[in-house]
């Protein structure tokens, strides 16, 4: 049996899968602030009956790190740089850093040794910082000048987590790497104290299971890979609804998802059968990192969104007052109106209708204004729908095939998931006439999807023939190479191996691996080619361990 749970802003939702079917789903309120108590609570829900040495594993979607970056609950952060000469990083690092004069070219050659005694005289200036970030500008290849930072600050500080840039991201691009640095030390002690908590709490229960954390990218961790990488846990709910659609009803044809929730709407595009994916990384806070993840979009507009007048106007979120008034709540929402409208059922309708009653237009009826609501709420989410597909086609093309054969997406189906999915989806459909799906488990989408989530890792090799060695900066390996003739085919086995041995350190079976990226060029001197430099990227295939029996979707025909 596969255990799901997902934290959301309003509801945490959880699902007990057996032999591919759903055998009992619930959603309680969640507790705010509190995610660890919100998990627990649906946990208990969930497991009720149930032998828990029956439990294969328990997968966990949760805003822990999300929260505390958006709420600014983050612990000081020491964080030095070695950017090297040219290197434009002011204004664009989420924490002000301590520049350090060594640096590595973009070869991986060192050109300027680390002054041991700037970063000693630094350290007495930082008395009771326990978590620090190093990054160098090319660390990733050669990690060597990160290591020995990283070595000074250990004895000098006695710190409780050092994040290197080289080992968080083995990419290029200086200032998302550092900024994934910052705030995975940033977020790390709170991580650690849910992770202690959370692994107590399920085994008090009897639950023997391997916990797993939700990524950005739809793929999972153990918790004890996720222990160092808690950045990688941001933006984990608009993930868990995508890997949610691929298990209900996978998109055959250009497609956009919605995940209604009670908080917010997140949009995904897909094409190819599958969800696009950031080119670059996700943007936390403003600040570019190099954490992976699909391709979304959030607007503060839910079931829970709260309802009033401004004379004329009407207005609808971002704020959320509360539940529904038909579930007890204070304020009107979007819910009520659904309700009204007689496009949803749950609740108590005479007090939806007394919700509404406080917006009716002059001269609507209570029904005309329920109509008059959720109609903007449809258009709101339709506008935010278009702008992402027009950023979409006005994205930079990085490949020569996307210029010789450009293919703009165009969507031919909306899905909808999320507890307000089954009243607007047909509406957001209907303005663009498109065909839409509202799959039957549309209200637990997001928990099925963590339950689904395929365990990932994905690590870089970068190979300088002429230098005679290669790098692993996730690994912090930097190892000899004696094949001038090593090809691109050869690096991605080799990557492929290393990756394999990564994966069962962390009790993860690496059994589809794909090659993410993959460039080499010649080194040329003096009119004669010397060497080549290869560079790969391998990963884990992010996606679900298996469909859905039965999960067919209702929906209807665009005009």
């Amino acid at each position: 049996m596969l255990v799901g749970i997902d934290v959301g802003g309003t509801y945490t939702d959880a699902v007990l899968l057996d032999a591919g079917k759903v055998i009992r789903q619930i959603k309680v309120a969640s507790e705010h602030g509190q995610v660890l108590a919100s998990i627990l609570t649906a946990l208990d829900e969930i497991l009720q009956g149930i032998e828990t040495q029956c439990i294969e594993r328990v997968a966990l979607s949760t805003t822990l790190v999300t929260n505390a970056i958006v709420q600014g609950k983050l612990d000081p952060v020491g964080l030095f740089i070695m950017p090297g000469p040219g290197a434009d990083w002011r204004g664009r690092l989420a924490a002000e850093p301590l520049v350090l004069s060594g640096y590595v070219d973009h070869r991986g050659r060192e050109r300027q040794e680390i002054a041991l005694d700037e970063v000693k005289q630094t350290c007495k200036k930082m008395a009771g910082v326990k978590l620090f970030a190093v990054s160098g500008k090319f660390a990733v290849r050669n990690p060597a000048q990160e290591q020995k930072v990283a070595g000074i600050l250990a004895a000098a500080m006695q710190p409780l987590h050092i994040a290197c840039g080289s080992t968080v991201s083995g990419n290029l691009n200086f200032i998302r790497r550092t900024n994934s640095a910052y705030y995975n030390a940033a977020v790390w002690q709170r991580f650690q104290d849910f992770a202690d908590a959370a692994a107590a709490a399920l085994a008090e229960r009897g639950v023997q299971a391997p916990i797993l954390i939700l990524k950005a990218d739809g793929g999972t961790l153990p918790l004890a890979k996720a222990r160092e990488l808690p950045v990688e846990s941001i933006f984990t709910g608009p993930a868990a609804s995508v890997l949610g659609v691929m298990g209900l009803c996978p998109p055959a044809k250009p497609a956009v998802s919605l995940d209604i929730g009670g908080t917010t709407t997140d949009i995904a595009l897909w094409k190819g059968g599958a969800p696009l994916m950031d080119a670059k990384g996700a943007a936390i806070n403003g600040y570019l990192t190099a954490v992976r993840t699909f391709r979304l979009h959030s607007i503060g507009l839910g079931g829970d969104s709260w309802l009033r007048r401004d004379g004329d106007r009407l207005l609808i979120g971002p704020e959320r007052k509360g539940s529904a008034m038909a579930l007890g709540g204070a304020e009107p929402t979007v819910t009520d109106a659904l309700i009204v409208a007689g496009l949803s059922d749950f609740g108590d309708r005479g007090l939806a209708e007394a919700a509404i009653q406080r917006l009716v237009f002059p001269g609507k009826s209570l029904q005309e204004t329920a109509q008059v609501i959720i109609d903007q709420a449809a258009e709101i989410v339709a506008n935010a729908v278009r702008e992402m597909l027009a950023i979409e086609a006005a994205a930079p093309v990085y490949k020569v095939e996307d210029i010789v054969r450009p293919e703009l997406l165009r969507p031919e189906l909306l899905i909808g998931v999320g507890g307000g999915a089954a009243g607007l989806t047909p509406l957001i459909a209907e303005k663009f006439k498109l065909a839409w799906q509202v799959p039957p488990l549309a209200m637990v989408a997001n928990a099925l999807g963590a339950a689904l989530a395929r365990p990932t890792l994905h690590i870089s090799l970068r190979a300088d023939t002429a230098a005679g060695e290669y790098t692993v900066p996730e690994l912090s390996l930097r190892l000899p190479l004696n094949d001038r003739r090593y090809s691109i085919q050869q690096a991605v086995k080799q990557a492929a191996l290393h990756l394999q041995e990564m994966a069962a350190a962390a009790g993860i079976t690496a059994d589809e691996i794909e090659t993410t990226f993959g460039e080499e060029f010649n080194l040329v001197r003096g009119f004669s080619t010397v060497g080549k430099i290869v560079h790969v990227g391998v990963q884990i295939k992010p996606g679900i361990i298996a469909g859905l029996i039965d999960a067919a979707a209702t929906g209807g025909a665009g005009t």
